[in-house]
């Protein structure tokens, strides 16, 4: 690649670092006032562990919405992160119960396949060129399929197959608790601050930004476009796999219907937390935040007595808002 390249890559991710700054000011202003409304209006949300329940049902989607940002950044999506988590769940417990594997190995097995998941949507979406809605749309189907014929359509569980020393670290990775506080609040910090690091400051990171900003600009940048999707891919889909560990690890067993709508729980964080579904804004930071907006709103509409079914409409409800905000905001920076 160039130097004059590169340097126009670098100073159009430094013009929209100011931008994307403010937005996740405005995002953490919104959370907050969400969760000082609950605080204020519902005494039970006020209890520490309720607070930690929501912090451990936000651990998973923060991290399926961190790998689901970097697709979108580049201006695709992907539907099947849920299906992906459920997956990686039943392969890392069908090890455990079946093959008796290590701990250790199990987990690098589910991950591997949500690489492949990864890799498979890449494929579709950059060799066969099929649009990313329709192409994970019907990965979706597929890997969920994959879930009900190795686990026969039963949960698949492993304390009885296991040692209860092996059970309890296995539980450890997504119920336990390190100074009173859950692992997985560990886990999603360390892995936020490195993929926001990689994400702002690595080549990487720029093309990521450069392919969602314009395609064709960044091709003749130098920069390797199918290659750059494909890698944000795999990273979304290794991410969903690592949420689906956590969650099975959580009830030392896999559920077949585990991370069934997830796809929407990340998607709407990423949304919520700054990322354009057109693609060259996004942030690591910001999807966190989104992730905090849909477990808080889940846990106090739950704890206000609102309907399942209605907070399905409120969330849908709130994601056409922002979608539309968003366009109305993209279509005036365009005509500027």
């Amino acid at each position: 690649m160039n130097k004059k390249a590169l340097d126009s890559k670098s100073l159009h991710v430094k013009g929209i670092l100011p931008a994307a700054l403010v937005s996740v000011l405005g995002r953490f202003l919104i959370i907050t006032v969400i969760f000082l409304l609950f605080f204020i209006t519902t005494p039970s949300f006020r209890s520490y562990s309720n607070l930690i329940q929501i912090c451990l049902a936000a651990a998973i989607y923060v991290i399926v919405s961190m790998g689901i940002t970097h697709v979108i950044i580049t201006g695709n999506t992907d539907l099947s992160a849920g299906s992906v988590v459920g997956l990686s769940g039943v392969v890392c417990c069908l090890l455990l119960r079946d093959y008796h594997t290590s701990i250790l190995t199990a987990l690098l097995g589910g991950l591997l396949i949500g690489a492949a998941c990864g890799i498979v949507n890449g494929l579709l979406v950059t060799k066969l060129k099929l649009v990313p809605f329709i192409a994970t749309l019907g990965t979706q189907w597929v890997f969920r399929g994959f879930v009900f014929i190795l686990g026969d359509g039963m949960p698949v569980s492993v304390r009885d197959a296991i040692t209860e020393g092996i059970a309890d670290r296995f539980y450890f990775l997504g119920g336990g608790r390190l100074f009173g506080i859950p692992v997985p609040i560990y886990i999603f910090t360390v892995l936020g601050i490195i993929l926001a690091f990689f994400l702002k400051r690595s080549v990487f990171g720029r093309n990521l930004y450069a392919v969602g900003s314009n395609r064709e600009t960044a091709a003749l940048s130098g920069i390797n476009v199918d290659r750059t999707v494909m890698y944000a891919y795999m990273i979304c889909d290794v991410m969903a796999a690592l949420g689906g560990i956590m969650l099975a690890a959580k009830l030392v067993s896999a559920q077949t219907n585990a991370g069934q709508s997830y796809e929407f729980e990340g998607i709407f964080a990423a949304v919520i937390g700054g990322a354009s579904l057109r693609g060259g804004e996004g942030s690591i930071f910001g999807s966190i935040i989104g992730a905090f907006i849909v477990a808080i709103l889940r846990n106090g509409l739950n704890l206000n007595g609102v309907n399942a079914y209605w907070q399905q409409v409120i969330l849908g409800a709130i994601i056409i808002f922002v979608v539309y905000l968003d366009i109305r905001r993209t279509s005036r920076a365009a005509v500027k």
